[in-house]
């Protein structure tokens, strides 16, 4: 089974790009919303691997780490909170 990221963006984003600066070059887990009219930005989990460095860079605190928050991965319901916001994301794109 491959691992999961636990870090999530809100869609209180404003669509700065912080984020996607501070994101590894090899890893590049966050993406631009193609068709979002702010233009926020969304991880995909499945890539993310938990560095955190995009957390501090974001001027709106909309970045999240899902095992503060209290959506662990033994939590269904935290999982599929995040499920939904990544499935936001990928329907704006």
């Amino acid at each position: 089974m491959k691992r999961i990221g636990h870090f999530y963006i809100e869609d209180t984003c404003i669509g700065c790009g912080a984020c996607d600066h501070a994101c590894p070059g090899k890893v590049d887990a966050i993406y631009k919303l193609e068709d979002d009219f702010i233009g926020r930005f969304a991880i995909v989990l499945e890539d993310c691997i938990d560095c955190g460095f995009c957390v501090p860079m974001c001027p709106v605190d909309c970045i999240r780490d899902a095992r503060q928050a209290g959506l662990d991965a033994e939590s269904e319901s935290g999982w599929r909170r995040i499920r939904e916001l990544q499935a936001w994301a990928q329907s704006r794109n």
